[in-house]
């Protein structure tokens, strides 16, 4: 799966303008990157250099109060 891992990484990837290369839709609208797919790999890739899974941080966490 390692390679999964670095495949996802390289393809999700920001465009000139801030978005993601890889999660478009077919009317061009792109997410805004990093997209979630990039934070969920860079998480994995955090676990697997030995990181505590939920302590990378990200964008898209949440806060806790």
């Amino acid at each position: 799966m390692p390679d999964l891992l670095q495949r996802t990484l390289s393809q999700h990837t920001p465009d000139p303008h801030g978005y993601c290369r890889e999660c478009r839709e077919a009317s061009g609208i792109a997410a805004a990157w990093p997209c979630a797919t990039r934070e969920v790999a860079e998480e994995a890739e955090y676990i697997q250099r030995g990181g505590l899974p939920g302590t990378l941080g990200g964008r898209h966490r949440t806060s806790r109060a």
